[in-house]
């Protein structure tokens, strides 16, 4: 009787232990979001395009909003979420729509960036950034402004390592198209440092590189990749671009990826600096009211 009991219990507390997890499990989900699947008939691959909607989205259907690219988003969109409310409660920046360029889940991201984000190829497995590009002003732009309101005359570009590399590429591939670029630790090593090329062949018939653009890198990173970076910060700076605003910031103490946090505080309040918002912080705004 005892063991008939015993058994009883096992099975009791199993069954309502199992129950209890399966009323307890919850996925956090980030609100404002949503996914949309795109098939580009420019790249002729399927891609996927991550939108992150400012608070203010459905109360103000009229607003157009500016409206941040940003690439590699199937790693990078929890961040900068994050990143966006931080800067909002600070009063850093102003409402901006974020669009994540991605890939659907079952992609190899490692090989899909390497093809869209390098302009020059070292084998078949690269070297499409220029598609890419087009399939950003020509399909992804156009249905953000008109059926999600973004801001036609204020767009920012927005990338980590070939991300970095493709986001100053497009400054000089699509002159005016962007008005902002943060670049951090672009791989300017790519290709014997291709990007560096670019800028020279670009320098001789330009005088001019529009947009408020921030460069970074860290400190620790591996030196045959951050040191190209440095002498690119250094050939930009001696060019004297007209119409470049150039932030060039080395994050003391940080490798390769963990940049991404503190760049895009940094970088986000850089482009946006002249449309930064009057007023105090949220913190300002709270410890008043408390009083």
């Amino acid at each position: 009787m005892r063991y008939i009991c015993g058994a009883f219990l096992i099975v009791f507390f199993a069954t309502a232990n199992m129950a209890f997890a399966q009323q307890s499990t919850k996925q956090f989900v980030l609100s404002n979001t949503e996914i949309i699947p795109i098939q580009s008939a420019i790249t002729g691959r399927d891609h996927e395009l991550v939108l992150v909607y400012p608070s203010s989205y459905k109360t103000n259907p009229e607003k157009k909003y500016p409206v941040l690219y940003y690439l590699d988003a199937y790693w990078d969109t929890p961040l900068l979420v994050s990143t966006y409310g931080n800067l909002i409660y600070d009063n850093q920046v102003p409402e901006f729509i974020m669009v994540g360029l991605s890939y659907p889940s079952v992609a190899d991201y490692g090989k899909e960036r390497r093809i869209d984000y390098t302009f020059t190829a070292i084998d078949e497995g690269s070297g499409k950034a220029n598609l890419f590009l087009q399939f950003i002003q020509q399909e992804v732009a156009p249905l953000i402004e008109k059926q999600y309101r973004g801001e036609k005359a204020d767009r920012v570009i927005a990338g980590n390592s070939l991300g970095g590399l493709f986001t100053i590429t497009a400054a000089y591939q699509a002159p005016d198209f962007f008005n902002g670029f943060i670049a951090l630790s672009p791989a300017v090593e790519w290709d014997k440092q291709a990007l560096a090329k670019l800028d020279n062949s670009y320098a001789k018939t330009h005088k001019a590189l529009n947009g408020r653009m921030f460069i970074s890198y860290g400190t620790t990173e591996y030196p045959a990749f951050r040191d190209p970076i440095i002498k690119f910060q250094q050939q930009l700076v001696a060019r004297n671009y007209q119409g470049l605003k150039l932030q060039n910031y080395a994050m003391e103490g940080l490798d390769h990826t963990t940049v991404k946090g503190d760049g895009y505080v940094r970088g986000l309040m850089w482009v946006w600096k002249n449309k930064k918002p009057a007023g105090p912080s949220g913190l300002e705004r709270d410890m008043t009211a408390a009083q």
